[in-house]
């Protein structure tokens, strides 16, 4: 590859040997033409000139006009020929006329008697050289008796020609030697700051950005040197930043007590702090290598392996007796995922225990009210006036009791972290009306109406029935305990990709700063009238855990004293089971 001093260098040699050899040959041929030229008018004004002065004389005696033709040859340095219209040569200034032959046939002479100036150049055969002839008429009267021809040595204009061949050689010899050196210069002038800039460029691609380019005498090259001087100083500038936000970041991610793992999609580790080394028991190996030798626990390779053949997005790895949560993100634009994994023993742990306790005071606390119940109820039989209605107090918050535990394990359930669902095809128009008539008789005994509406073409949803069931039944309980008059409302209908169950009532309605805490547990409106209708703060906390599971929402909206309105959406197909 040609440096740019060869390049242009070689360009400049170029143009300066194109000029040195074009120009002499094109001015040496423009003064040969007009040295030609010139010669040719010389001639033919002296052959006019000489016409004048033989004329009169050629009735005179041949030797007489050989005489005047060779005065006037040697002071003219001409050569004078004097030819009749037979051909015969009366006079020549450098030969005898009676030894020369006849010239009758010469072009330039033949030119000549037909009335015009006769031109020629060829070789003399009398003298041996090359000669270049004018031959003008000699005119007397109407009639051309003889001609007059003046000639020239070509040797003597060759050898003028070759003399300023020979000067304009030295001259374009001189101009050639001049133009290689000043050549030379104007490359070197171009060439080293470009050098310098690509040395420069070159050195800071190898990382020393305390290089800096010297200006130079061409202002463009001097100016693409302080802008690049400029670039130079700014990423220097940046990379420091840069280095310095990388230092940060990198003890940040370290002190980060989540693991975090940075891999592509070739399964390339990036980057790994230090948490996630030590929950993966990452071996001796560094970043830059793959996952497969980096990570040597096979739970957090499996999850891995997962993330970049399926594209999983979260997950939960149990190893060595401790539970993990992974969730994965990718990076599109960098073709890479960002892994996080949090250690979740202790919240795991925590929500067995309180699952477990859940769970055994249900069940330790359900027997016993089951047996006051049982034998209240007995009692009751036998009792009678204000012992009557004592007990039917205490039978009353006894069921209470036993609706609590059995939201209280309901709750526990919904809130494992384990939890599935049994999801199968599900038609909600079915679930509500066999749910609504279970409250069918409570409703008639308040005076309530039940009224269900349902749009044209509601999809099958995947969702669990059971679960269903249970969203229901609390949103009817809630909405018929509270409504003293007027009716309950259950509307089905679909909005885009989900399903949405609405219940309105008419009931006592909830102040607007009360909504925001309505699905809290054992957050109730008014605590005194919620004792009294049998609620247990509940119900609404188990309907938001249960529609979250399936991947959908739940909002309320009320009025004070004109009633409330529950809106549930489900998705059409359960995000996860």
């Amino acid at each position: 590859m040609k440096t740019i001093f060869r390049r242009s260098f070689s360009g400049f040699l170029m143009v300066i040997l194109i000029l040195a050899v074009l120009a002499p040959v094109l001015i040496f041929n423009t003064i040969k033409s007009k040295f030609n030229s010139l010669a040719m008018s010389n001639l033919t004004k002296t052959a006019e000139a000489l016409e004048f002065t033989f004329a009169p004389l050629l009735g005179n005696e041949p030797v007489e006009l050989d005489s005047i033709a060779d005065e006037l040859g040697r002071r003219l340095n001409l050569r004078i020929t004097l030819i009749t219209r037979d051909g015969i040569v009366l006079a020549d200034s450098d030969e005898q006329p009676d030894s020369m032959e006849n010239h009758r046939t010469r072009p330039e002479v033949i030119c000549a008697f037909n009335g015009m100036i006769g031109t020629s150049s060829r070789y003399s055969a009398t003298l041996n050289k090359d000669m270049l002839y004018i031959a003008v008429p000699v005119e007397i009267g109407d009639s051309i008796p003889a001609v007059i021809r003046t000639s020239l040595y070509l040797s003597d204009q060759k050898s003028i020609l070759h003399e300023v061949l020979s000067d304009m050689a030295i001259v374009m010899l001189v101009v050639l030697v001049a133009g290689l050196i000043i050549a030379w210069f104007f490359s070197r002038s171009f060439a080293d700051p470009i050098r310098n800039i690509a040395d420069a460029t070159r050195k800071v691609e190898e990382g020393d950005y305390s290089i800096r380019i010297a200006p130079c005498s061409v202002s463009e090259l001097s100016r693409l040197a302080s802008y690049i001087n400029g670039m130079i100083s700014r990423t220097d500038e940046l990379i420091e930043e840069l280095s310095g936000k990388n230092a940060s970041l990198d003890a940040i991610l370290e002190s980060v007590v989540e693991g975090l793992l940075v891999i592509d999609t070739g399964g390339i580790v990036i980057t790994a702090n230090r948490s996630f080394r030590r929950m993966s028991d990452a071996g001796e190996h560094g970043e830059g290598c793959t996952y497969l030798d980096f990570i040597s626990n096979g739970e957090f390779r499996d999850f891995v392996e997962k993330v970049l053949n399926s594209g999983t997005v979260s997950g939960e790895i149990c190893t060595a007796g401790n539970v993990f949560s992974a969730r994965a993100a990718g990076i599109p634009e960098t073709d890479q995922f960002v892994i996080t994994f949090r250690d979740i023993t202790e919240i795991v742990e925590t929500v067995r225990v309180k699952k477990e306790f859940a769970d055994n005071a249900s069940h330790e606390l359900r027997t016993p009210l089951t047996s006051i119940k049982g034998y209240g109820e007995t009692i009751l039989d036998n009792l009678s006036g204000e012992d009557r209605k004592y007990m039917g107090i205490i039978l009353k918050n006894t069921d209470r009791l036993i609706r609590i535990v059995d939201d209280i394990r309901i709750l526990s359930e919904l809130e494992h972290p384990m939890t599935t669902l049994d999801v199968s095809e599900v038609n909600l128009k079915d679930v509500v009306n066999t749910t609504i008539e279970l409250f069918r008789t409570r409703a008639e005994e308040k005076g309530l109406e039940l009224i269900v509406e349902t749009e044209t073409h509601i999809p099958v949803i995947q969702a669990d029935r059971f679960r269903m069931e249970q969203v229901l039944i609390n949103l009817f309980e809630n909405a018929i305990r509270y409504t003293a008059s007027g009716a309950v409302t259950v509307r089905i209908g679909a909005r885009g990709h989900f399903v949405t169950i609405v219940v309105s009532d008419t009931g006592i309605g909830i102040e607007e700063e009360q909504l925001a805490r309505l699905f809290e547990r054992f957050y109730v409106v008014d605590k005194a009238r919620s004792r009294n209708r049998g609620g247990t703060g509940l119900g609404l906390a188990i309907v938001k855990h249960i529609v979250t599971l399936h991947g959908g929402w739940v909002r309320v909206s009320s009025t004070p004293g004109s009633g409330t309105m529950f809106t549930v959406g489900l998705p059409e197909n359960v995000p996860f089971k």
